[in-house]
């Protein structure tokens, strides 16, 4: 290799090394959410990961700035047996300081340290992971709608709106608050629901959520951002990754349901249907009321098995029966064409003396229906073979 090209692919290199970072960082906190909480890393560096600081410079630059916010606030020496109180001078700094303006797609931590601009969901994090490092304990309520401030640990119940400065306490003034949440609510439901029945409507869709699975919020955001601009596969990464944060998101249940419907079709018209049917694998396993996941599952499985046996990848095949036989989903037409389908391989694999795979398909064979009389007669024939 001469010299020119040595140094074309160095810098090439080089450039590459910044996306190397990022995707790194990114799978690293996936890693760590295997198990669903955090071991290596921090709330806070997790938020701001998935806020999108995935480079080590300026995920450094943004926990710099957190540290430096959760010093400041600590500087007032609050009266420690006031709580109350000092968690709403903390909200009212934040408001004053940080939370200016409210923006519904000002999703991220970053968000609010470039521009002063949140959402719910940003400023929520923000406030309970603060609140968290100053000693009082606190959690989440997420409706279909809505994120809010919940202390757990006070002499009493009280919740925080952390969308409006004037949000400390709502309880205060329910009857207020709930004129207040009529914002984020098409006009049609308001009046499906009940003008004055919204707070008590939010409170029986949603349910408290620990500070762990709030960040979760923020992959969901990413996602919803990506499918905007049609990067499904980048959305359903996220989502993926949203999941292992937070396993039941109320405020994202029909988007989830969008982007399977979305991306699986995306991929069923691209011929690419064994992985169709893993997105909608999947979507059914989280989603089984919604009906067309069976349809759509069923559809991508028999194209995928169709293309297997055109290509002679029997490896994949080997994958996807006992995958769809999982679902449980096939009625007596499917499982007659399986079999049919089954019945083909291993007059092929018979043919060309393929001992090991015929053993293969008689055992899958069997899984859907070991009484069949040509299966019977098929595993006999398997004995013959060298």
């Amino acid at each position: 290799m001469s010299r020119g090209i040595k140094n074309i692919c160095f810098f090439l290199f080089l450039a590459a090394l910044p996306c190397l970072a990022d995707s790194y960082i990114e799978s690293r906190l996936s890693k760590d959410m295997e198990d669903h909480r955090l071991d290596n890393y921090s709330k806070i560096q997790a938020a701001f990961i998935l806020s999108g600081a995935t480079h080590p410079d300026s995920l450094s630059y943004y926990l710099k700035w957190y540290n430096t916010l959760v010093k400041t606030l600590k500087d007032y020496n609050f009266d420690p047996f006031d709580r109350i109180n000092s968690a709403g001078n903390v909200f009212g700094y934040l408001h004053s300081n940080w939370l200016i303006t409210y923006q519904e797609k000002a999703t991220t931590l970053i968000n609010v340290v470039k521009q002063k601009q949140f959402n719910c969901v940003a400023g929520t994090i923000l406030y309970n992971l603060i609140c968290e490092d100053m000693g009082w304990a606190t959690e989440a309520f997420e409706t279909p709608t809505h994120t809010y401030t919940i202390f757990t640990d006070f002499s009493r119940r009280l919740m925080v709106e952390n969308t409006s400065g004037m949000g400390f306490n709502i309880m205060e003034n329910l009857k207020e608050y709930s004129q207040y949440l009529l914002q984020f609510y098409p006009e049609d439901r308001r009046y499906q629901i009940g003008l004055d029945k919204i707070y008590a409507y939010e409170n029986t869709q949603g349910r408290q959520i620990n500070n762990t699975e709030l960040l979760g919020l923020l992959a969901y955001n990413r996602a919803y951002f990506a499918m905007q601009v049609k990067d499904y596969r980048s959305a359903f990464n996220f989502v993926t990754l949203a999941q292992q944060f937070n396993r039941d998101s109320r405020s994202n249940y029909n988007f989830e349901i969008d982007l399977y419907h979305k991306w699986g079709k995306k991929l069923f018209d691209e011929q690419n249907y064994e992985q169709s049917f893993e997105v909608f694998q999947i979507a059914l396993s989280r989603h089984p009321e919604v009906k067309e996941f069976v349809q759509n599952s069923r559809a991508c499985f028999f194209n995928a098995l169709a293309t297997n046996w055109t290509q002679k990848n029997w490896q994949s095949t080997t994958q996807l029966v006992p995958a769809m036989l999982a679902l449980q989903i096939m009625n007596d037409s499917d499982l007659t064409n399986l079999q049919r389908m089954l019945a083909n391989w291993g007059d092929y694999f018979y043919r060309t003396q393929m001992k090991f795979e015929c053993r293969q398909t008689a055992a899958l064979w069997a899984a859907v229906d070991p009484n069949n009389p040509q299966l019977q007669r098929f595993q006999a024939a398997i004995e013959t073979l060298p």
